[in-house]
């Protein structure tokens, strides 16, 4: 692995940002074309909402942590 520049990067990506225009339009439309896609293969609309919901707020535990770990290592606010 190439080391990082970190610098570089960073003004690298502001450029890139100032140099971006956003097309609401365009944005919407393929949101539109995406969910059109999604209801034709029938993954829309959701049977069932909570279906794998455990899963879920399983991942959102790993990966806030567990509470009260980041004041014990000295990074809470």
């Amino acid at each position: 692995m190439l080391p990082m520049n970190w610098k570089e990067f960073y003004e690298l990506e502001r450029k890139l940002m100032e140099n971006s225009r956003i097309d609401i339009e365009e944005n919407i439309r393929i949101f539109n074309e995406l969910l059109k896609f999604a209801r034709f293969i029938g993954v829309l609309p959701l049977k069932n909402s909570l279906e794998g919901i455990e899963i879920d707020i399983r991942y959102a535990e790993v990966i806030n942590g567990v509470k009260g770990t980041s004041e014990k290592h000295g990074k809470g606010a």
